[in-house]
């Protein structure tokens, strides 16, 4: 099993390639070993970009390889591996006939469709200036009314649902463990802290306060306010890209089956798909938990149908 460590994985990398110590510092034009003997050891401090940059030519890393490490090591995605990210995913994203999104791992928002912006109720020149600000979810959950004019919900399914201000600071504490030293991470929770209820927030939620079963599905309800009293329900799921495990794609799909007559064949064939497994489950008197199983599976099957389809 690979290190989960930079300095491991270095050494992983390094024994794999039958590469010395000597050999790869040479390479990096160290003229002895004790520098890598350090970064090895985890006695020293993360290696800058530029430097892991020149290690990964050292020990002649592939892209999967080089993915791994950059992952490994929380290294925060450059402007131009963002944009090539948005580009190997932006027809999918915009084609999506409901929400959907491309973050990275530290939660920031890089693309998003126009059902994104419609369904939250966002301000619309927002989708065009992503790329600019790249604003983080976390900072959603406090955004005032006059932004994000919705009330949110969000959970492990729709009978464990707790307010989005909650129910995000926990979450990100739960995912972003570990990496509380780096430093996008001091600079977005400093300026949160300007805000009165994310201190308040910050300080009283825990860790345990994260019940969510599985890490890659929440459930979420979307309340607008005002006049227009819609109220819409999600299940929603995130994958991670395989090319480079640091982005995902996030994908909304209606709760309750509204909308898929204008939606792809292939979503309605997801539905086709997975209603009578729902009704089953249902019939059978299983939890939330075997039905969002049984989610899984549905959507297993119809991208093995669809993947057949397109052969």
């Amino acid at each position: 099993m690979p290190s989960a460590t930079i300095g491991g994985l270095i050494k992983d990398y390094r024994i794999k390639k039958r590469l010395s110590q000597l050999e790869v510092s040479l390479k990096m034009g160290w003229k002895e070993t004790s520098r890598l003997s350090r970064i090895e050891q985890g006695r020293v401090g993360k290696p800058t970009r530029k430097t892991v940059e020149r290690l990964f030519a050292a020990l002649g890393l592939n892209g999967e390889e080089k993915a791994e490490f950059l992952d490994v090591g929380n290294y925060l995605p450059t402007e131009e591996e963002v944009k090539k990210a948005i580009q190997e995913n932006k027809l999918r994203i915009e084609n999506w006939p409901h929400p959907a999104y491309l973050i990275d791992f530290s939660w920031r928002l890089l693309y998003s469709n126009d059902k994104t912006i419609e369904i939250f109720k966002l301000p619309p020149q927002l989708k065009k200036s992503l790329l600019d600000q790249k604003p983080n979810l976390l900072e959603f959950a406090f955004a005032p009314k006059e932004m994000v004019p919705v009330d949110i919900f969000k959970g492990d399914d729709k009978n464990h649902l707790k307010p989005f201000s909650f129910a995000q600071t926990a979450q990100f504490k739960v995912e972003q463990k570990g990496r509380e030293n780096e430093s996008w991470y001091d600079r977005l929770i400093r300026g949160l802290m300007q805000n009165p209820e994310f201190l308040r927030l910050w300080k009283e939620v825990k860790v345990e306060d994260y019940h969510k079963k599985l890490l890659d599905y929440e459930y979420k309800v979307v309340k607008w306010l005002g006049k227009e009293k819609k109220e819409f329900h999600y299940h929603i799921f995130t994958s991670r890209h395989i090319s480079d495990p640091r982005f995902q794609v996030v994908l909304y799909l209606p709760a309750d089956g509204m909308n898929v007559v204008g939606g792809s064949s292939w979503v309605k064939e997801f539905y086709d798909v997975f209603a009578p497994v729902r009704k089953e489950v249902k019939n059978a008197g299983y939890d939330e938990k075997k039905i969002n199983t049984a989610i899984k599976k549905a959507v297993k099957a119809v991208r093995a149908q669809h993947a057949k389809s397109r052969l």
